[in-house]
């Protein structure tokens, strides 16, 4: 079933367009293609090159090919799959169902999303201001990072015997000293690529402190080796901010139509569930199909000042999983 999960979302794209009983698709269209007598429009072919990405001249035609190559396979599949009857399929029907309502609620919050109006000057300014950490006052932080097995279960002797380290190498010394057992890795991140939590608590901290994190894995050891001041004007950071406003209000908008739609339904639970309640809107905006998708402001800022931001040398991901909890 997971693999039918996986590929009934495509299939239906190509059996909307290519069955040749569907008259009102085929009026008005070009032919590209007749497999086994049903029909591929041009139509169709545009709309699944519009899910490959962005295309220039030199590259319509060779992925116009390759897409319509893509087409005819499927559309040879779901005939297989109709003359072996696995459209009427339990399993299959039940996959299709949800697909398409899943479709239709991300349509219906899509459309209740473009009714949110773009934030003024003066909202944004006040968001650059009020997130100096992001902007004004941006820093890109050098940080050596120590994943300490089993740390937690000692972390406040371990915080004390580092604490007078000055160099990534004494807090690598102490840690060999004591036994512990450990992993190192260097990276360069910029106030963006960190959560808001983990950045507030950086920003307290100089250059030659370690910040200690507990997280399930290990006790991560955060030494902070250098801290560079990068800011980002207003005018630079304008787009993303606004893009971000944009995408927190539809989020706001599409909790509180759900909250609406449920106030306003009659809901039942049955059987096992007989005894379950509603939940407020608040708490109970639809997890599957979201649009727009949910925006950080860190993640915001990425785009405007990527060429000031350095890449890490390795994925670090102890401090991504470490910080999990923050």
């Amino acid at each position: 079933m997971k693999k039918i999960a996986l590929i009934v979302p495509a299939l239906m794209l190509v059996m909307a367009g290519c069955s040749k009983h569907d008259d009102a698709a085929k009026a008005g269209s070009q032919v590209v293609a007749k497999v086994n007598g049903s029909e591929i429009t041009v139509h169709q072919l545009n709309f699944a090159l519009s899910k490959v990405g962005k295309l220039d001249q030199t590259q319509v035609k060779a992925a116009s090919e390759k897409v319509l190559q893509q087409m005819v396979d499927m559309e040879l599949l779901k005939q297989k799959s109709i003359e072996e009857k696995l459209d009427r399929d339990p399993n299959v029907l039940q996959v299709l169902e949800a697909t398409k309502q899943q479709v239709l609620a991300q349509a219906y919050m899509q459309k209740v999303a473009a009714k949110q109006a773009a934030p003024g000057p003066e909202e944004i300014k006040k968001f650059y201001d009020t997130h100096p950490e992001l902007f004004s006052e941006r820093n890109v932080y050098v940080i050596q990072e120590f994943a300490v097995k089993d740390g937690n279960q000692h972390a406040s002797e371990i915080e004390a015997g580092i604490n007078t380290a000055k160099s990534a190498d004494e807090v690598a010394k102490w840690l060999k000293d004591n036994n512990y057992v450990f992993s190192a890795n260097a990276s360069r991140k910029a106030a963006e690529q960190l959560p808001l939590e983990l950045l507030k608590k950086l920003n307290t901290l100089k250059a030659g402190d370690t910040l200690v994190v507990k997280s399930p894995q290990a006790l991560v050891l955060l030494f902070l080796a250098k801290v560079d001041r990068q800011p980002v004007d207003q005018e630079k950071a304008k787009p993303v901010i606004q893009q971000f406003l944009v995408n927190a209000g539809q989020q706001t908008v599409i909790k509180n139509e759900v909250s609406s739609l449920r106030k306003a339904a009659k809901v039942e639970f049955y059987g096992d569930f007989a005894k379950l309640t509603l939940d407020s809107g608040a708490n109970a905006a639809p997890a599957a199909p979201t649009a727009p998708a949910e925006s950080k402001p860190e993640a915001a800022v990425a785009a405007p000042v990527s060429e000031t931001t350095a890449q890490p040398a390795q994925q670090n991901q102890a401090i991504e999983k470490g910080l999990s909890g923050l």
